[in-house]
């Protein structure tokens, strides 16, 4: 009984630890770019996913695009 509760208490410290380690790091940064017109949402994207392999979006009607990219690149 003994043996079967640690390797149940490791196997839970195991997956904890695992799942910790792969939502660390995940904190999500924000560059803005404009431009000389307006936004051109398929440039917006491919100046994003160049620049920091994130996804861009341009802001409403304006000259702005927004990069969002994982700040661990």
């Amino acid at each position: 009984m003994t043996k079967a509760t640690f390797i149940a208490i490791f196997m839970v410290i195991l997956a904890l630890g695992t799942l910790m380690k792969e939502t660390q790091g995940q904190e999500l940064c924000h560059e803005y770019f404009v431009e000389p017109q307006i936004c051109n949402p398929t440039q917006c994207v491919n100046q994003c996913t160049t620049k920091w392999k994130g996804s861009g979006k341009c802001i409403g009607g304006t000259k702005n695009c927004i990069c969002t990219f994982n700040c661990k690149n």
